[in-house]
């Protein structure tokens, strides 16, 4: 799953005005003039291995010379060596430069562009300490902007959602602030990430359908709810109602948060169908088993 989310950034962040927005709202830097593009792919050596998970923009100024690199990269997990990975990923990206003839040599008029590092980290677990070698954006825990029309902070609200509702909000920003057809590509960016990195990672119980696009995530996550309950009595049907309701809310409750402790098996096989039934319409929004119970 992690790897998902990696490659789901990846082709968010391939779009200029994701990076645009990036800039607008979370460097903390005032934008340098001039046009943003995509760079290809830091080579690795001279055998042409290079690093996919990263991403390099170029800025060029007004006169059409590079004036800033900026140098993405795309964390679900925290990473104690990044500092050191970040100068060196830097070091490759300026050696690259010199090979590719982008960057004046030494002894040549002119300098070398400004390189920004910027690691993206969308994972639960706190980074830790920051670095001087790279900017880091926390998706999760940074204070947001606020900047309406800004897609990186609508990014942040699906990341840091837990409920149907609070998906379905930026969601459906998402749908009317990428309405036009320019905005075609993007728009299905977001639509992947919601299908293969987001929905499932946050209700992994519930079956995600062939989604075509933005407007149809809200009505899906309205069903959500009502195909666990077909679920819960088809169970019941198969198994008799009771032992079939026991083991699809444990079977839900372990997909979502992990193996259950036998003290938590004893409590669910000690209730009755009512307040098992109560248990798993609360799975959708719990962000813990204490919420479930109601402890």
């Amino acid at each position: 799953m992690a790897q998902k989310h990696d490659r789901s950034y990846r082709l968010l962040f391939s779009h200029p005005r994701m990076v645009e927005d990036l800039f607008r709202g979370f460097l903390r830097l005032a934008r340098p003039p001039g046009t943003l593009e995509r760079r290809s792919e830091i080579y690795l050596s001279d055998r042409l291995e290079k690093r996919e998970q990263d991403l390099v923009w170029r800025l060029r100024g007004p006169r059409g010379k590079p004036v800033l690199y900026l140098l993405l990269e795309f964390q679900s997990r925290p990473d104690p060596q990044m500092a050191l990975r970040t100068s060196v990923y830097v070091g490759l990206l300026r050696e690259d430069l010199l090979r590719s003839r982008e960057a004046p040599r030494r002894g040549r008029r002119g300098k070398l562009s400004s390189v920004l590092a910027v690691v993206i980290y969308n994972g639960q677990k706190e980074w830790g300490k920051r670095s001087k070698a790279y900017r880091l954006i926390d998706i999760r825990r940074d204070p947001l902007p606020a900047d309406e029309g800004n897609l990186v902070v609508l990014l942040c609200e699906l990341e840091r959602s837990e409920t149907p509702e609070a998906v379905a909000e930026p969601v459906e920003k998402l749908a009317r602030l990428l309405a036009e057809p320019e905005d075609a590509d993007l728009r299905r960016a977001f639509l992947a990430f919601l299908k293969y990195s987001l929905l499932p990672a946050r209700f992994p119980t519930a079956p995600i359908p062939a989604i075509l696009d933005l407007e149809e995530v809200k009505p899906m996550l309205r069903e959500t709810v009502v195909g666990w309950t077909r679920e819960w009595l088809e169970e019941g049907k198969k198994e008799g109602r009771r032992e079939g309701e026991v083991r699809l809310l444990v079977r839900q409750l372990e997909l979502k948060f992990g193996a259950l402790s036998a003290r938590d098996r004893e409590r669910i096989d000690a209730t009755d169908s009512d307040r098992l039934l109560e248990w798993g319409e609360r799975i959708l929004t719990a962000r813990s088993l204490g919420e479930i119970f109601g402890d």
